[in-house]
């Protein structure tokens, strides 16, 4: 094999410039990789949407290294690094992707290398990995538990073989929708005694976004974490600015469903959807949270019931919808059970501990 060459990719300006034609490329591993685990374009994004979500912002440093080799200088693969800038700046976040016809070639080794030593020389301690894996993949990892649910497959072969432990398994699951409607039959949306939901869509009331903020940073630390390395969020207003404007520069439309405490104003909880206008038959759930003092109140079936017969009024093409939970949140688990969801798949979360020497 020609030798390898590992380097950084800069990010074009748009996906219609001459200089586009290496993120074009690998914009097409990201989504072959997909199709190759899914077995559709369920998960898969258009160029325009990956250009939007690879950019840095004040909160996230996002670098591309790719692997090329031979005199046309053909990527053969593409490592996704984020860095975190306000918070767990001991950590980063990796992503490596092989084109099919180039693997057992030591190009994932490579890229691995490569991003280890681009964390490590950033003092970046702690590197995580996700995995994804459909459901009925093979035996599952050595040892009990959430391991179990991972099956021995290249992808997990891989990250064993990069050093990393696995800390964390998601089950993923899928609601598949009534043909007649996305928002009918789900239980009756009105909070309980005491207690609201309001609603908006793509853009939190200024009234609210500091309230909402604490919320999307309470997700950071109440949510499971297994052993990953990681400690709370910041979020304020600007961030929270800055994650609707992401959503928009990737063309999805969002959902957020907020629950109010009526005596004391404060926001007890919040759900959040999102549609991918370019593909507006799939719908992905994101946060769901209800704070810790107000929990024992059904607030969890409240947000998510209330905020998917809003996904029926506003985007009623939508036929399926994919969420992420803990295997060991059981509780928000028994909840999506309760709508329809069922298991396609899992993620594991991957952890390594890098030498900064």
């Amino acid at each position: 094999m020609t030798p390898l060459v590992v380097e950084l990719l800069v990010l074009p300006q748009s996906t219609e410039l001459p200089d586009a034609d290496g993120f074009l490329a690998v914009a097409g591993l990201f989504n072959a990789q997909q199709r190759e685990i899914w077995g559709n374009d369920d998960f898969c994004e258009t160029p325009r949407a990956q250009l939007a979500r690879l950019r840095s912002t004040p909160t996230r440093r996002r670098q591309l290294l790719v692997a090329r080799a031979g005199s046309a200088q053909v990527i053969l693969g593409v490592a996704q690094l984020n860095f975190p800038l306000t918070d767990n700046l001991h950590t980063g976040t990796m992503n490596v992707v092989v084109d099919a016809r180039a693997r057992r070639r030591g190009v994932g080794a490579a890229l691995c290398a490569a991003a280890e030593e681009l964390a490590a020389a950033d003092g970046r301690r702690t590197l995580i990995a996700e995995t994804d894996h459909l459901l009925g993949g093979g035996e599952g990892t050595a040892g009990e538990g959430p391991a179990s649910f991972i099956p021995q497959d290249a992808a997990a072969s891989y990250a064993l073989a990069c050093g990393f432990r696995l800390e964390l398994v998601e089950r993923i699951s899928r609601l598949d929708l009534p043909a007649d409607g996305a928002g009918e039959g789900f239980p009756d949306s009105a909070a309980g005694a005491g207690y609201e939901l309001v609603f908006w869509q793509d853009a939190c009331p200024d009234a609210l976004v500091d309230a909402y903020a604490q919320l999307r940073q309470k997700m950071s630390t109440d949510a499971p974490l297994g052993g990953l390395d990681l400690v709370p969020e910041v979020w304020d207003a600007p961030r929270v600015r800055e994650a609707e404007g992401k959503a928009r520069g990737m063309g999805y439309g969002v959902l957020v469903c907020a629950v109010r405490h009526t005596a004391s104003g404060e926001l007890a909880g919040h759900t959040v959807l999102e549609v991918a206008r370019s593909k507006p038959a799939v719908a992905y759930q994101d946060d769901t949270l209800v704070l810790q003092r107000h929990r024992g109140n059904r607030l969890g079936m409240m947000l998510k019931a209330g905020n998917l017969r809003q996904l029926g009024l506003h985007f009623p093409e939508v036929q399926r919808v994919y969420t992420w939970n803990a295997e060991e949140n059981r509780y928000m688990l028994a909840i999506n059970e309760q709508l329809g969801f069922r298991p396609i798949g899992y993620a594991g979360e991957w952890q390594k501990e890098l030498s900064l020497d």
